[in-house]
């Protein structure tokens, strides 16, 4: 995956010309489900939310097809994420934050299934 292939924004900022841009406040339910506990919204399979899994998931398909992505909240005035450590996103209180990291958790599997189909599901990372 393109390392600039997700980016996430702030209300303040603008979105990148070359990219879909997507607002979590348009999403109904996924803040609530973020705003869960992280062992809760980190298990998308366990999402009782499926408007917003579909979201996640039809925003991994765009990733994983060569797009680029912005996610906006509504939460952050400037995300600065050379200041962001996204390995402690379990801390992360930002819903743009916790859908980008979604979004490539969904990004992965869509690629590892497409591995899986290819050999047969032989397959083992």
């Amino acid at each position: 995956m393109n390392k600039d292939a997700i980016k996430t924004i702030g209300k303040k900022q603008t979105s990148r010309e070359d990219t879909l841009l997507f607002k979590v406040n348009e999403v109904e339910g996924l803040k609530e489900t973020l705003d869960k506990d992280f062992s809760e919204w980190s298990d998308f399979d366990c999402w009782d939310n499926m408007g917003a899994q579909q979201w996640i998931f039809s925003r991994a398909l765009d990733v994983y097809r060569g797009k680029k992505i912005d996610i906006k909240c509504e939460c952050c005035e400037v995300i600065d994420l050379n200041q962001i450590e996204i390995k402690n996103i379990s801390n992360q209180k930002c819903h743009g934050m916790k859908s980008a990291y979604m979004i490539e958790n969904m990004v992965s599997e869509i690629g590892l299934a497409k591995k899986r189909r290819e050999s047969d599901g032989t397959y083992s990372a």
